[in-house]
């Protein structure tokens, strides 16, 4: 590798360069920096290992090197080598602690700033008594902390604020956002032959027990039993738990009304020929890109009132609320949906124009731009 006389500015990775799934989103991200920081410093971008590189970084000003930044502790000898021999300035580390102890070797190493982005999932309980207390006393501590802390959504910077104890001043949101170009309409109908006289409810997600699958299943289940038989689910998705989702479609007796094809491509394609989308994971970020996707795709979206998952929705606007876990309450709103109780199509419509007007790829990148370029530069 090719010393530069510019300092350096690292980017991390916690994955395998060719895992995909919504880690393309980071991706533009780093693209975007490197583009934007090409001039001041040499870009590096640190996987801890590389199989295939995603195509827009093989065009970015960035240097992809096999380093692994995924956790501190016992690699941390090597990352301190690597951050002083490449003289890295700036790190912009991805689901790191806002606090650790780790930061001080780096500022040794002659680091200036470190960000760290947050896009970890869940509700969590914020701290009082002695707890914040603490937690406020160890911030404290010169270099321990992080110089910027970034939200994928305003849930996030919240929490950020009110659990990690992090300065207001000092967290921001870069509102997880989606390209608003939409490929060509595909027919679900045809491409998983679903007969027509039913009404198409899609879910776009990692076949994984973590993802809500079981319990969608069990709310159809009960859709079915309320003599609602007028629709057809297809979960567009691989993973771990898919042989056991179809079977438990099956032991549920809905096995002819659901249609699991595994991952699949042109994802928004098919959905735009559907007619509802359904999101039963209870653990997000404030929404996830799935949602967008839906909403995009002109599909009003049924979610949990959990606020960690419903941050890009609005009840009865661009979609419906249905109470976490609640069987009953997800099968009714559902079966309001199929039933024609509210007016699906001026949903779609709304949910399109949100993701556009607040949603987009650009706005987030421009976001990202304008944090970096007001505290990159601060003494």
């Amino acid at each position: 590798m090719r010393r530069s006389h510019k300092p350096g500015f690292l980017m991390t990775a916690n994955w395998d360069s060719g895992v995909g799934y919504a880690w393309w989103l980071m991706e533009s991200y780093w693209a975007v920096l490197a583009g934007a920081y090409d001039g001041q410093y040499q870009c590096f971008l640190a996987y801890p290992t590389i199989s295939t590189i995603p195509e827009n970084l093989t065009k970015a000003p960035v240097t992809i090197v096999r380093e692994d930044f995924s956790s501190f502790g016992v690699k941390l000898i090597r990352q301190v080598l690597f951050v002083l021999k490449h003289r890295i300035r700036v790190i912009y580390f991805s689901d790191k602690p806002v606090r650790h102890w780790a930061y001080i070797l780096f500022r040794l190493m002659g680091v200036r700033k470190i960000v760290v982005h947050d896009h970890t999932p869940g509700m969590r309980t914020p701290p009082s008594g002695i707890k914040k207390l603490l937690k406020r006393a160890l911030l404290s501590i010169p270099g321990i902390k992080a110089d910027v802390c970034i939200g994928a959504t305003e849930f996030v910077r919240k929490r950020l604020i009110e659990v990690a104890c992090v300065p207001e001043d000092r967290c921001f949101a870069v509102p997880n956002g989606i390209s608003t170009d939409l490929p060509q309409q595909e027919s679900i109908y045809q491409r998983f032959n679903i007969p027509q006289d039913r009404k198409v409810i899609v879910t776009a997600a990692r076949a994984n027990r973590y993802k809500g699958g079981f319990f969608a299943l069990d709310v159809l289940a009960e859709l079915s039993k309320n003599g609602c038989n007028n629709w057809h689910y297809v979960y567009m998705g691989d993973g771990p738990d898919l042989a056991g989702l179809i079977q438990r479609a099956e032991e549920l007796g809905i096995g002819a009304h659901v249609t699991f094809p595994g991952r699949v491509n042109n994802v928004l394609g098919l959905s735009q020929a559907s007619h509802l989308a359904f999101h039963p994971s209870s653990g997000e970020v404030g929404y996830s890109l799935s949602i967008l996707e839906y909403m995009l795709c002109g599909l009003p979206v049924v979610v949990p009132d959990n606020p960690s998952v419903c941050g890009a929705t609005k009840d009865r606007i661009t979609g419906l609320f249905y109470s976490e876990g609640g069987t009953a309450s997800a099968a009714g709103a559902l079966q309001a949906c199929l039933h024609g109780d509210i007016d699906m199509e001026r949903m779609g419509i709304l949910a399109k124009k949100t993701v556009r007007d607040e949603f987009s790829l650009s706005q987030a990148h421009e976001k990202l731009r304008s944090i970096f370029s007001n505290f990159i530069q601060r003494p």
